[in-house]
């Protein structure tokens, strides 16, 4: 009798087991078919399933187990069945499982061991890092198929925390995402959510258990001008109170108290060689202002260190002494920063380390949440009668430039009580600008001999000056590419940089053109905007769903004098064109000054956000500008 049962449980387990592998083997729910129609309108990708679970155990310790799924319907969205995880020291994953599924949902493979490499995360321009990464490429491309994976990442610290956001891309649509906290009761858990509502429980074991779910998200296009996807979609943002990193006790309850925490990363970093100090004094001892004892120590730490990444020290954010930098020549953002800290400081000038976003789409951390959202370091002087920031990465950049790759964002400026959240300046229209100056002459043949100087100051700057650290082939190949006249050859060249306080750069050019006038029997026509014409309208939007936004304020300014023939009168001019609105300015006009012609054209855009039903009536407002920027004016031969 104990014999038959052993042998009926062998095989109700076996048959359990049989049942388990059968299942493993297929996942139905994983089918095409059973995506919602609407959720495949505009779609590369279906995200099936996002379940995201973080749970904290200490302010040192926390675990997040993550499954997900994505069915790819076309090529274009290939790279999501693509797994990259990053860790380190203070992040441990483990536990990766892959599998893929055909269009039914029948499993095709398992993902094998072997095919999870473990890579270095560094790039070629990181000197130190103890960034790993676990990488998965399942080189699959029988459309349409779904691929699934899970794994465990185990946190060695709060002071990160998972983001969850219900959209993974354009053309992206979203089946089932969700996110679940569960926290301690003993534990206030931070959270800033966007267009959601958490949903917060209890559990037997005096836990709170936080969900912030979304389903059915269908895929959108992108739009241009639009604000910053994330602001649309449902969102939350965790951020700790209390944490711990590599043994350094800190706070995310508010701007100050994260200001708190980045000073202890930064104490007695600041020390530097007597010899060095010496040195600096010795530079600065006949400097006639504090601003210029600035810019000469902010040259000379330019001239002596070179930027290099480097991931080390308390979870990547804090930087090498200055005194290392100060003997090896070399950093990134924050030893960079934190070494000019350390010169300003030999010489008697306060100057404070600034955490920052960066990027050319402006991105600002939340005024009312504080939370890691920093991806760069600058340092910021204040002045008697003004702020001077500066970019320490850079070797070349003037004193006191903002690019657009730091302007008009928030800052948290670390200081000795604390943090402070202030805001990087912004451009004006008329700082922001482009001038174009030009003379034009024809040849016999009515050919164009072209003398144009091209002024550019602001962000503009910054997309410019870089010009003048390229070689030769490519810096002449750069300046050929940005001119748009048919027909041109680029005789000769000169750059100028003027790099004080309000940088302006400079591109005097000498052209020529052939065939450059359309030919109506005996009449030419001739447009005027030669080097600057504006041609890129938007396409009309019929439904449009964001509203526009745009970043920065920005103009042109051009002035073009056409030095005719003495056998050629002009018969007719473009008109007059005078635009002003909410979202620019334009003006245009043209008129005949002994003989020659003399052309004039402004176009300003203004920085601002407007709602989503007017983006037809700016598109309008570009396509008058693109119109007037087009005209032509008629010349006949003289009788």
């Amino acid at each position: 009798m104990q014999q038959a049962c052993k042998k009926l449980f062998t095989i109700v387990i076996a048959m359990c087991i049989h049942s388990q592998v059968l299942q493993a083997k297929d996942a139905p729910q994983y089918a095409v078919d059973l995506i919602p129609t609407e959720l495949t309108k505009d779609a590369n990708a279906v995200v099936r399933i996002n379940d995201v679970v973080f749970e904290i155990f200490s302010d040192t310790k926390a675990k997040e187990t993550t499954k997900y799924a994505v069915t790819i319907l076309k090529e274009g969205a290939i790279d999501m069945a693509i797994l990259n995880l990053n860790y380190d020291k203070l992040f441990k994953v483990s536990s990766i499982v892959g599998n893929i599924y055909d269009a039914n949902g029948k499993k095709v493979r398992k993902i094998k061991n072997d095919e999870i490499r473990d890579i270095s995360a560094i790039s070629g321009s990181t000197l130190f890092s103890d960034n790993r990464r676990k990488y998965i490429d399942p080189d699959y491309y029988a459309y349409p198929f779904t691929i699934e994976y899970s794994y465990i990442t185990e946190y060695n610290t709060l002071f990160f925390m998972p983001n969850w956001v219900a959209f993974d891309g354009y053309n992206v649509s979203t089946q089932h995402s969700k996110l679940t906290a569960i926290v301690d009761n003993s534990y206030t858990l931070r959270f800033l959510e966007k267009n959601i509502k958490v949903k917060e429980s209890q559990s037997e074991d005096n836990k709170t258990i936080y969900e912030w779910m979304a389903s059915d998200v269908a895929a959108t296009n992108y739009e241009i001008l639009s604000p910053n996807i994330f602001e649309n979609v449902p969102s939350a943002r965790l951020a700790a109170t209390s944490f711990k990193m590599d043994g350094i006790n800190g706070s995310l309850n508010s701007w100050n108290d994260m200001g708190v925490f980045m000073n202890k990363l930064i104490a007695d970093r600041d020390i530097l060689p007597e010899e060095t100090i010496n040195e600096l004094k010795q530079l600065t001892a006949n400097a006639e202002s504090k601003e210029e004892k600035i810019k000469i120590l902010y040259e000379y730490s330019q001239k002596k260190n070179r930027y290099i990444s480097i991931q080390e020290g308390v979870g990547g954010w804090q930087p090498f002494p200055a005194e290392t930098v100060d003997r090896l020549s070399y950093g990134d953002c924050k030893a960079l920063s934190n070494y000019t800290k350390s010169l300003l400081k030999a010489v008697g000038i306060e100057s404070y380390y600034a955490r920052i976003y960066a990027g050319q789409n402006i991105y600002s951390a939340p005024k009312d949440f504080s939370i890691n959202t920093f991806n760069h370091v600058i340092l910021c002087v204040p002045c008697d009668t003004d702020t001077i920031w500066l970019e320490c990465t850079s070797s070349d950049s003037p004193l006191g430039y903002m690019s657009d790759f730091t302007d008009d964002r928030y800052a948290l400026l670390v200081k000795e009580n604390g943090g402070e959240l202030i805001k990087t300046p912004h451009y004006t229209a008329e700082q922001n600008r482009q001038n174009t100056n030009c003379t034009i002459s024809f040849t016999d043949n009515f050919n164009l001999d072209i003398d144009a100087k091209i002024s550019y100051s602001g962000a503009n700057y910054g997309d410019e000056y870089y010009l003048l650290h390229r070689d030769e082939k490519d810096r002449r190949k750069t300046i050929i590419n940005r001119i748009d006249i048919p027909n041109f050859k680029l005789i000769n060249y000169h750059l100028e940089d003027d790099n004080d306080r309000t940088p302006v750069f400079t591109k005097n050019l000498q052209l020529e053109a052939s065939n450059y006038c359309s030919q109506m029997g005996q009449r030419k026509l001739l447009k005027l905007n030669l080097l600057n014409s504006f041609n890129g309208v938007p396409n009309y939007a019929r439904k449009r769903r964001n509203p526009v936004r745009i970043q920065r304020n920005y103009s042109e300014c051009d002035t073009i004098k056409y030095q005719l023939p003495s056998d050629i009168s002009v018969e007719a001019l473009p008109k007059k064109t005078e635009l002003d609105t909410k979202y620019g300015i334009y003006k245009s006009s043209a008129e005949v000054v002994d003989g020659d012609i003399i052309y004039y054209r402004y176009f300003q855009i203004n920085k601002g956000e407007y709602p989503k039903e007017e983006f037809n009536d700016f598109r309008d407002f570009l396509e008058k500008v693109s119109s007037a920027d087009n005209a032509k004016t008629v010349l006949i031969p003289k009788a």
